[in-house]
């Protein structure tokens, strides 16, 4: 077990590295795209371009994730990512950034299942819920600092440093991710096992338990992209300032930390289904009641409430699917799962786009609250076939970290 714990932490600091240096690239690719066209039609395309990517890409990526070992997988997506970033640093037009970051979202197709399904072959069964809730905390800490780091970098030396810091981020982790001598899982166990299922796609959809989570999922992360959407609007409205906007951001992923933090210590097998729930009624109150503060600091707090839940929803809902799921189904399952999300997600900037002007921000939020606390009945549902709520506390004492 010591071992097994020790291997996790190294592919949590991987993660760490790659998603400091992943966010701030993105912030760094949209102040480079903003500041040489002048037109957010180049960045609502690049987006929108992105969403469809995943779309596409995610179950092709799980696929991959399943059917190659893991382990070489993922090293290779790591070192594709580094070439890709230290590319951008000496070509960064416009069209050069539309295409870099599809080829990006690609390669992150093919990480981020594999990774997902890594964690269970890597903790076992016992220590799950504390491996994803490691390794969601750690890289929520990296997308935090990145997003805050990557504008003091970009102030203080160029975007192209900001790329450059970026591949070297992915080199660190994929010598992490080589420094792990274990199996990672992936490939097919036998001819007879690939024969008997499906896919991960009709895997998903037909299971009772994980087809609730990925409603609830779709529905959740389409009311959000309102809110993505109207974030900017929201600080105008409440007086705030590009400082503001920033913090805004930050407190919502400070929160995913502490969310995802706590969810590794008190969630375990028997109340995963709960965990869920009650991350996702967290995160609905607290987008709800952004709209009724109306104010800046009180909503800075309701980002690190709904941040928190959302954090503590992550680490329970991806639990809950790795133990519902076999291994050589894993990669597949959570690429079908990112595939939905991404086409709810883009669904949703399209309406937002059409809405969030003439219904104001404050509305929106407080809209978008009452669509959240909808999508909280799939989760209702799987807990009661579940037997009921349960306690959200650890059956013994927490595992350190």
């Amino acid at each position: 077990m010591p071992d097994s714990r020790a291997r996790v932490r190294r592919l949590a600091a991987s993660r760490l590295l790659s998603m400091t240096g992943t966010d701030a690239s993105g912030v760094a690719i949209g102040f480079a795209m903003y500041s040489q066209t002048g037109s957010a039609a180049w960045l609502s395309l690049s987006l929108l371009l992105t969403i469809g990517a995943g779309a596409v890409m995610g179950p092709l990526g799980g696929w991959l994730g399943d059917r190659v070992p893991r382990r070489p997988l993922m090293i290779g997506a790591e070192l594709a990512a580094a070439a890709l970033f230290a590319a951008i640093a000496l070509v960064h037009t416009p069209a050069a950034l539309l295409a870099f970051g599809l080829a990006g979202t690609a390669i992150g197709a093919v990480f981020g299942p594999a990774a997902g399904a890594a964690i269970a072959e890597l903790a076992g069964p016992r220590d799950l819920a504390w491996a994803n809730g490691l390794v969601a905390s750690t890289s929520n800490v990296g997308k935090t600092v990145g997003r805050l780091g990557g504008g003091v970098l970009i102030a203080l030396a160029g975007t192209s440093a900001v790329f450059v810091f970026d591949a070297l981020t992915f080199l660190a982790s994929a010598a992490l991710i080589w420094s792990v001598r274990a199996p990672f899982g992936g490939a097919v166990r036998s001819a007879a096992t690939a024969v008997a299922r499906r896919g991960g796609m009709t895997f998903a959809l037909r299971h009772p338990r994980i087809r609730l989570i990925l409603v609830s999922a779709c529905a959740s992360t389409f009311a959000t992209a309102f809110t993505m959407t109207a974030e900017v609007p929201l600080v105008f409205e409440l007086g705030g300032d590009a400082i503001a906007l920033g913090a805004l951001t930050a407190c919502w992923g400070l929160g995913m930390v502490a969310g995802s933090w706590h969810a590794g210590r008190v969630l375990h097998a028997g109340n995963e289904a709960t965990g869920v729930l009650a991350g996702r009624l967290v995160m609905a109150v607290a987008i709800g009641l952004v709209g009724v503060t109306g104010a800046l600091v009180p909503a800075l707090l309701c980002y690190v409430l709904g941040g928190i839940g959302g954090g503590f929803m992550g680490v329970a809902a991806q639990s809950l699917v790795l133990r519902e799921t076999p291994d050589e189904l894993r990669a597949r399952a959570l690429g079908t799962i990112d595939a939905c999300r991404n086409v709810a997600f883009g669904v949703g900037v399209v309406g937002a786009g059409v809405a969030v002007d003439p219904l104001g921000p404050l509305t929106i939020y407080v809209v978008v609250g009452v669509a959240c606390l909808l999508g909280c009945l799939p989760v209702a549902a799987l807990v009661r076939s579940l037997g009921g709520v349960r306690p959200l506390r650890a059956p013994g004492a927490a595992p350190a970290v």
